[in-house]
């Protein structure tokens, strides 16, 4: 049964559009509402003129877009920002509001693409891989991304592989971890496209790993070593309880073939 909200404050005529929620509001509650369920609230959603000028002249809330204007001339947090809006409508319990503070605090200390980057990864937390590719494709289409926050796009790359992998698109997960290696320098990343190249079944791709990060040949062949035990013992536990999912048994054997090939 669904949940029944109660508008205390003026419902405007024009809605508001919610850019990174795709969504329209049209009071203050459904705004509140909103943000407590969001999986990620953008600074620049609300943090403008537009929204301020929505509030007054939609709405109707003089006072309250006044106290706005000028926390955005302070250049105030997401938090602090929020915290008028708050006591304008007493949508939320008191221990809901402390819940939602310490999120908008916590998004006060990302970066803006640290921010868009933590957006894109909810997806991958609600197993939505499809919607988690276009959101980090997004944000890797910016040239900018790369320029002024290599190690965070390489973080990006890397995610971006681990959502091809699970959808089992290993040759296109070991291209991401390669790209995000070379970003990060995090050896887990490199570990990671060497495990898509081990479960895509192609020596191609383990051969490319090899010529394209030389000097890493031996920890290459250390995750090599790991991940081909790892799918031995998986191969012999499904023998052993009769396990017959055959896509999984069939790529792990003719990676098996392959090697031994």
């Amino acid at each position: 049964m669904g949940q029944l909200i109660l508008c205390k404050t003026p419902r405007a005529k024009k809605p508001f559009y919610i850019e990174s929620g795709k969504v329209n509001i049209y009071s203050l509650e459904e705004l509140m509402y909103f943000v407590q369920s969001a999986r990620f609230v953008a600074r620049d959603d609300f943090m403008r003129p537009e929204f301020v000028d929505w509030v007054e002249q939609e709405i109707g809330l003089f006072e309250l877009a006044g106290m706005l204007r000028e926390k955005l001339e302070a250049n105030s947090g997401l938090r602090d920002f929020f915290l008028p809006i708050e006591a304008a409508n007493g949508y939320l319990t008191t221990s809901e509001l402390q819940i939602l503070n310490m999120q908008l605090q916590k998004y006060d200390h990302m970066s803006g693409l640290e921010a868009k980057k933590f957006y894109a990864d909810q997806f991958m937390y609600q197993n939505q891989y499809v919607q988690a590719i276009a959101a980090y494709r997004h944000l890797l289409n910016d040239s900018s991304v790369i320029s002024e926050q290599g190690h965070v796009a390489g973080d990006i790359w890397s995610n971006l592989g681990c959502a091809y992998a699970k959808l089992q698109d290993f040759a296109e997960a070991v291209e991401c971890f390669s790209r995000g290696y070379v970003l990060n320098h995090r050896i887990e990343t490199l570990q990671e496209a060497v495990d898509a190249a081990c479960l895509s079944g192609d020596p191609k791709l383990l051969d490319g790993l090899v010529m394209r990060f030389g000097a890493n040949a031996s920890q290459i062949a250390a995750e090599r070593t790991h991940m081909e035990q790892l799918l031995q013992q998986t191969l012999d536990a499904a023998d052993a309880n009769h396990f017959h999912n055959h896509q999984i048994v069939q790529w792990l054997e003719a990676y098996k073939e392959q090697c031994e090939g």
